[in-house]
């Protein structure tokens, strides 16, 4: 049983966590807003992300706005308009990562939007450099991971759930 003694709120306001990695010693996640308003957020200790207050999105059934920003909140440093259903994020295959070794490259899968996203980050500022999409046209779920929580490769080949049709084993070969 975790009583409160045994635990510390790392960050808060947080609207739906899908997947969180770690890109040096900064933790990076995607998180589903309500009806849009997507997130890629660095998570940083005692932060406040604003939800229920603030987000990029929009009330259910009435499209009505939230507030998208306000003072000792966090905001995104993407928000995703319209919504792609982040489903996990990982730290790119390393032909990647050395393709684009002077940004961070991370990956996402999404469930709506279908896809795989190469997101590359600044690596002193941490704000999106770019996004790619590489559309899928399944409903991505997890990355496969080893029994040390990083991502399963091998010969820069990686693994993805679909839904409904398995495992996939996916690559970027001869990237750019």
């Amino acid at each position: 049983m975790i009583t409160k003694e045994k635990y510390i709120i790392f960050s808060k306001g947080h609207k739906n966590p899908q997947s969180v990695t770690k890109v040096e010693d900064k933790f990076i996640a995607v998180e589903h807003g309500p009806q849009g308003g997507d997130e890629l957020n660095v998570i940083k200790k005692n932060n406040n992300y604003g939800w229920p207050l603030v987000s990029y999105g929009t009330l259910y059934n009435d499209g009505k706005s939230f507030n998208q920003t306000r003072a000792n909140f966090e905001s995104p440093i993407f928000s995703f308009l319209p919504s792609i259903a982040p489903s996990a994020i990982n730290n790119c295959p390393q032909n990647l990562k050395n393709y684009y070794s002077t940004n961070h490259c991370l990956m996402i899968l999404s469930l709506r939007g279908m896809a795989l996203f190469v997101v590359l980050l600044d690596k002193k500022k941490l704000n999106v450099v770019s996004i790619e999409e590489f559309k899928i046209d399944q409903r991505i779920r997890h990355f496969g991971l080893n029994s040390k929580n990083l991502l399963f490769q091998k010969n820069n080949s990686f693994y993805i759930s679909v839904d409904g049709e398995g495992i996939y084993e996916t690559s970027f070969g001869n990237f750019r």
